[in-house]
């Protein structure tokens, strides 16, 4: 039979010389830690997204309101042709 099959009493091994060690296991935190940091980033990113399209579409309302009231002015008096010729004129100006 191996010497190594069965140690015998007499063992040459040992588990630790000092015992079990007690380090701190930062691994199980590693996974949640770097989610948590993803999704502050991701809602920081949605967040600002948000705000640069809310800005985008007031800009675009704002022009679209003074392009409406342009040619309102324009169209504000249609008593005669020449009113309603100068009121097309504005409208393919703008």
């Amino acid at each position: 039979m191996s010497q190594y099959a069965f140690p015998g009493p007499n063992k040459t091994y040992r588990s630790h010389p000092n015992g079990p060690s007690f380090k701190p296991r930062y691994g199980r935190w590693y996974l949640p830690l770097v989610a948590a940091i993803g999704l502050g980033f991701a809602g920081y990113n949605y967040y600002n997204e948000v705000q640069v399209r809310r800005e985008k579409m007031i800009r675009e309302e704002e022009k679209r309101l003074a392009k409406n009231q342009q040619l309102m002015d324009a169209y504000g008096n249609k008593e005669s042709l020449n009113d309603v010729q100068q009121a097309l004129d504005a409208y393919h100006r703008a």
